[in-house]
């Protein structure tokens, strides 16, 4: 391991490399074996006041509430309230089932085939409004599933839904109510909280702000009901380090249950899913990783740890463009403090006219497009749900992407060597395959 004081100089300059002083910026936490390495505020949490941003100001955290509410419901397993193999309708009677039972692992794990909410035109007509629970469950319910329950992995908001829903049935309070007695205030997590209301003040909250060419942007504004248990959650730095070490270490579950909460899901035809409950699972080498992201409307968040190692990071940034620096952040934070420092592949430089053979649309196996541009000299691919990723050759039918470290794209190509076809394998999540359409 690198020296303590050497270690904090070269994290200070990941985090200063990152983001900017006048400008939103983050929080960045970096915990290793229990002692705090890193912990500090980059930027302005408000523009129009220009308040620094301290790394005790709380977040909203997206989708970084999903292994929180997952941790919920598996506490609720633990003590017999429920079992992960339940049909969905033993709590909720009345939402419509297919021939296959969706059950309550099915929802923890993206696999249930619901389609997902927040990507549905119903929903973006209402997003802007406060919605009742039953209210949130009545834009999808009625919708057909994508595929059957067990055969497929989509990353699915509304399973999340469902299970506030649950968490609420069981314990016949509100969700926020149900997680604050069931992790917030036996962890003394005293930031941590699910505000229905946007009336309600929360001291300190950090503004988030969207970023277009020359400005920032109030985000477009967004109901926190409407993203719920899958991503309603408000947090600090430090309340989430709370969390994660009394969940790591046995305080909130046990080895039995939070095993295969870190565990791949396999599908019906034995493939990795690789997320478990509520995480997405990768590896850094040959340690395994627990991680996940969060994104809304004015805040790009993300979680890596290394549980194994007891290693902790955590990002908490209030610009919504910054998703992709977050995660590289993190990763890039812990390969030093494991002493084993990421360094990108050599680029191979190629011409114009031969990256331009790469440039078109593609089709994936689930249908989803899949495009690639050639652009000021480079490749960017850009997939179907927004991201768009600069691409550096390594040789002549592959590439890496800086943005997010350790991933690869490989593109075949026939006996004319025209393109057919690419993989897109990324540092975490399933592998991307893809047939060039034109």
């Amino acid at each position: 391991m690198a020296h303590p004081q050497d270690l904090q100089k070269a994290l200070e300059q990941l985090v200063t490399g990152a983001f900017q002083a006048s400008a939103p910026g983050a929080a960045c936490l970096l915990i290793q074996k229990g002692q705090v390495i890193y912990r500090d505020g980059i930027g302005l949490a408000n523009l129009e006041h220009e308040i620094p941003l301290t790394p005790e100001m709380p977040f909203r955290l997206a989708s970084l509430t999903k292994p929180i509410t997952a941790t919920a419901i598996l506490k609720l397993a633990e003590a017999g309230q429920l079992a992960l193999t339940d049909p969905l309708t033993r709590f909720l009677p009345d939402y419509p089932m297919g021939e296959t039972p969706i059950t309550l692992e099915h929802l923890l794990t993206h696999t249930s085939g619901l389609r997902n909410y927040t990507e549905l035109p119903e929903w973006w007509a209402v997003h802007r409004q406060d919605l009742g629970v039953d209210q949130l469950l009545d834009l999808f319910k009625a919708q057909p599933v994508a595929f059957a329950p067990g055969t497929s992995w989509a990353y699915c908001n509304s399973g999340y839904a469902l299970l506030g829903a649950i968490l609420e049935k069981i314990s016949g309070k509100p969700y926020g109510e149900c997680l604050n007695e069931l992790i917030f205030a036996p962890l003394e997590m005293q930031k941590t909280s699910y505000e229905a209301s946007p009336a309600r003040v929360i001291p300190q909250l950090v503004s988030g702000y969207t970023k277009i060419p020359g400005a920032y942007l109030h985000p477009e504004y967004l109901s926190n009901t409407q993203v719920y248990a899958a991503g309603g959650l408000v947090s600090t730095l430090d309340d989430l380090a709370r969390w994660f070490a009394a969940l790591r270490n046995g305080q909130l579950l046990s080895p039995k249950m939070l095993q295969p909460m870190w565990t791949p899901y396999l599908l019906a035809d034995g493939t990795s899913t690789h997320y478990g409950y509520g995480w997405m699972l990768s590896q850094l080498e040959d340690r395994r990783v627990v991680e996940h992201y969060g994104l809304l409307p004015g805040f790009a968040n993300y979680l890596l740890a290394l549980p194994d190692e007891d290693l902790l990071v955590v990002i908490l940034s209030n610009d919504d463009g910054n998703v992709n620096e977050t995660e590289r952040l993190a990763f890039h934070m812990a390969t030093l403090a494991l002493d084993r420092p990421y360094r990108p592949p050599a680029s191979l430089p190629l011409a114009v006219a031969e990256l331009a053979r790469f440039a078109g649309s593609y089709q994936a196996e689930n249908g989803s497009p899949v495009l690639i541009e050639e652009e000021a000299g480079s490749l960017v691919l850009q997939l179907a749900a927004g991201q768009r990723l600069a691409l550096q050759p390594v040789s002549e039918l592959e590439f890496f992407c800086p943005q997010n470290p350790v991933s690869r794209l490989v593109f075949s190509s026939n006996t004319r060597q025209q393109i057919t076809a690419l993989k897109w394998l990324p540092r975490r999540g399933r592998p991307l395959r893809a047939q060039k359409s034109h």
